[in-house]
């Protein structure tokens, strides 16, 4: 007969991504017990951009992690240029839409996972599982009150020898954070209602060495004849490259051969010619779905969505992991001050959204409209780079880049979450269950 192991914890956050790892160290940064737990057997996940806007970097400067952040290996992007028919027509600087923090920040997911998990595990009220799954979630009647999940082989932080197993989980917790993603366990197990589901669009992601006259540290975005492009830098001296596609369009790419897309993709960008020359099948290449969702309602009685799981943006503007882990910071300030105050309640919950709604809607929108300009329609299709180049040089169009690239005021949270310069760990009393 299999035991099922039994654990404890103020929080539970299924999904070890930017966000989840985020909020797991501010919140045990203020005493909560917190087990976080992942499917996956490392950080090193799927292939996916790494581009962090300069609100990510605010962010960082907010919690006093920034100097920590940069000490690991990055690239900053200062300027983005959009070229047409490999002629630039937009350029824009960073730094003149903010003073300081003017630059989009380049590090791999797996870096930055890292460093929040060396943070995270100087507090032992931190625990983290990785290959573990969710598979169902623990109820008292309508109120989830933690997980069942499947424990296989992996590292587990913050654990005693003793304390290690595989097999069969159950995660109390007072709340449980679904933190997993855009193809979300929790959403489904949690049965909450999409708000907003739009998909027109795909992004064919592959990477290639640096040509020697390459501009490094520049985000580039190309309207060329078969197709659009976004370029972005790649530590160790790769660039990554997005193929635009529409939905669907990969399938018919694959059946007419590889040889004919390297054609197209080739008279489009002569600079590719070299790295082309050793590509012979699909395997380089990874296709990325531009999802845009927003669930309805992101709180239940015990329950909560927060990032991708809940409010899923478009590849567009790199924007997404950004995004998320602001809503990781406000659901930190928001759990923090229920426990203090003993109110858990799912009107608690549910002020995550109310914070977080504007903004979100505000790069989703933004994101809808930059997607028009994607477009592979015939005739629209000559006429997107035109009204970009148009929509450039309006007058509001500053606010508007502004809007998607940095945040106008840092957030609203209590100064506890700030970091002292020092290394070690402020001591916190335990707020949360004994």
């Amino acid at each position: 007969m299999n035991t099922i192991k039994e654990m404890k914890s103020d929080v539970c956050i299924v999904g070890a991504g930017p966000a989840g790892m985020l909020l797991g160290l501010l919140l045990a940064k203020q005493g909560l017990k917190i087990t976080v737990l992942e499917q996956n057997p490392d950080f090193h996940r799927e292939y996916r951009g790494e581009i962090t806007q300069p609100r990510f970097v605010q962010l960082m400067k907010q919690l006093n992690l920034l100097d920590y952040i940069e000490s690991l290996d990055h690239v900053k992007i200062p300027e983005v240029t959009v070229f047409h028919n490999s002629n630039p027509i937009m350029n824009l600087k960073f730094n003149t839409l903010i003073e300081e923090e003017s630059y989009c920040a380049r590090l791999t997911q797996p870096t930055l996972l890292a460093a929040l998990l060396k943070k995270a595990k100087e507090y032992p009220n931190f625990k983290l599982l990785f290959n573990t799954k969710v598979r169902s979630l623990l109820k008292e009647g309508e109120k989830t009150v933690g997980v069942h999940a499947q424990a296989k082989s992996g590292e587990q932080i913050n654990f005693l020898k003793e304390q290690v197993f595989e097999g069969e989980l159950n995660v109390h917790a007072r709340v449980t954070v679904g933190v997993d993603g855009r193809n979300s366990t929790i959403e489904k197990l949690g049965k909450f209602e999409v708000d907003l589901e739009y998909h027109d669009n795909d992004l064919l992601w592959f990477s290639f060495e640096k040509p020697k006259t390459w501009d490094y540290n520049i985000y580039h975005f190309y309207f060329q004849k078969n197709y659009n492009y976004l370029f972005l830098p790649k530590l160790g001296g790769y660039i990554q490259c997005g193929v635009s596609l529409t939905k669907g369009e990969y399938q018919k790419i694959r059946k007419e051969g590889i040889e004919a897309f390297k054609a197209k993709i080739v008279e489009d960008m002569p600079i590719l010619k070299d790295y082309f020359g050793n590509v012979t099948n699909f395997k380089e290449f990874v296709l990325l779905l531009c999802r845009m969702r927003y669930v309805r309602e992101w709180a239940k009685d015990g329950l909560l969505l927060i990032g991708d799981a809940a409010h899923c943006v478009t590849p567009w503007g790199a924007v997404g992991s950004t995004l998320a882990m602001g809503t990781a910071v406000i659901t930190a300030d928001v759990l923090y001050k229920g426990f203090e105050n003993n109110d858990l309640s799912l009107e608690t919950l549910k002020q995550v959204q109310r914070r977080r709604h504007e903004e979100v809607k505000l790069i989703q929108n933004l994101q809808l409209i930059l997607e028009k300009f994607l477009t592979r329609e015939p005739v629209r299709k000559e006429l997107a780079p035109l009204m970009f180049n148009i929509a450039t040089k309006l007058p509001d169009i500053t606010k508007t880049y502004k809007n998607l690239f940095t945040r106008e005021k840092p957030l609203d949270i209590d100064d506890v979450f700030i970091f002292e310069s020092e290394s070690s760990p402020e001591k916190k009393e335990q707020i949360g269950i004994s």
